[in-house]
């Protein structure tokens, strides 16, 4: 029963701790097409915006569109994906999936 508990503690520790990762998704309204569907993307907060809503000075930083950041519960980027010169994000889902896992374990 102790080492069940225990069990229990550790998921439920790695799963607060995983909550502090936020997945951000930048896009400009017209490119909306080439959204990148961050759907079951798990142990992080997905968030999406628009360019356009954003502050001047970062707006002044994006360069290409659509973007995702990875960012920890400091705000610090821990990831990055951007689009080509197709506006699209070549990245696949376990790529970025797999670096969600990774700094969540840190």
């Amino acid at each position: 029963m102790k080492n069940l508990i225990c069990v229990f503690f550790v998921f439920f520790l790695c799963f607060i701790n995983a909550q502090d990762l936020t997945l951000m998704h930048i896009n400009a309204k017209w490119n909306q097409p080439n959204n990148f569907d961050l759907k079951g993307i798990q142990n992080c907060k997905v968030r999406y915006a628009l360019l356009e809503d954003q502050v001047p000075s970062l707006k002044a930083q994006i360069k290409s569109v659509p973007i995702i950041i990875l960012l920890d519960k400091n705000g610090k980027p821990r990831g990055q994906w951007v689009a080509n010169l197709s506006f699209k994000i070549t990245a696949t889902k376990e790529e970025i999936q797999d670096r969600v896992n990774i700094i969540a374990k840190e």
